[in-house]
């Protein structure tokens, strides 16, 4: 496991997202500063970092939802505008964002009728989605009837029904015990390994991000600028039990450092 600065960790892989300078002012305050970013195709990228340093803000502008004050951000080439538009983001909110009168299956089958890509590479069938999630049972159910992790469960199927190339998930996980928040995490892992997409992903989880990511972006506090980058070098797949090993563990104590000097030293 590394740490350093971002500028200086190239992605091996063909990038798909390209950050530059990047900066948003609202107003008098300067919410990011200098963000550089570069997203590998397939890659896995968390977003670190504490309440109010701009990770939202940065994965709003990533998918064209918010304009840069200055920078330029580029996503397979493209303006982030262009990309939208071309339904090359799956989005995963925090809240799940469904259908109150539309059945699971229905929620999950949202996206590919009103926004599938004229390119898309060939997408999981609906019910096959619903099996590995495991929903398959409660195809026919509605929002109400589902507890808060069965909804983010449907969510997170939507978002990968649609087989686009990069995914934006912005804490998805962040309402839910802690028990069925390692249990989406395994779940994410298991759906993200199959699509080959590349994901940004917020969260303030130091076991989340040492679980999934192959790098960890760590922001500081307002306005937010990259204070580190470490790689996570675990071999894939990975399984439950790597949280029970002293590597994990030290993957998390180097992350909390990091997050430590990002909130100014404070514990």
């Amino acid at each position: 496991m590394t740490s350093g600065d971002s500028s200086s960790d190239a992605s091996p892989n063909a990038p798909v997202v390209q950050v530059s300078s990047v900066g948003v002012t609202f107003q008098q305050t300067v919410a990011l500063d200098g963000v550089d970013l570069v997203v590998g195709r397939g890659e896995f990228i968390t977003v670190l970092g504490p309440s109010g340093c701009g990770k939202t803000t940065l994965l709003r502008i990533i998918a064209g939802l918010q304009v840069p004050t200055v920078g330029t951000v580029l996503v397979q080439g493209n303006s982030p505008d262009t990309a939208r538009q071309d339904k090359q983001f799956g989005w995963v909110p925090q809240s799940p964002a469904l259908l109150p009168w539309r059945t699971v299956e229905d929620n999950v089958r949202l996206l590919t009728q009103v926004g599938r890509r004229h390119d898309a590479p060939t997408t999981p069938s609906i019910p096959n989605l619903l099996r590995r999630v495991g929903l398959e049972d409660f195809t026919k159910a509605l929002p109400h009837q589902l507890s808060g992790g069965m909804m983010q469960r449907v969510s997170l199927a939507r978002a990968v029904a649609l087989g686009a190339p990069i995914l934006l998930m912005d804490e998805p996980f962040a309402a839910l015990d802690e028990i069925t928040r390692a249990e989406m995490r395994h779940l994410l892992l298991d759906l993200w390994q199959s699509t080959g997409a590349a994901v940004v992903f917020v969260t303030h989880s130091l076991a989340e991000a040492a679980y999934l990511s192959d790098r960890v972006i760590v922001l500081s506090q307002r306005p937010g600028r990259i204070v580190a980058t470490h790689g996570i070098d675990f071999p894939r797949p990975r399984s439950a039990d790597l949280e029970d090993t002293p590597e994990f563990f030290a993957a998390v104590t180097a992350l909390r450092e990091s997050l430590t000097i990002a909130m100014g030293g404070r514990r």
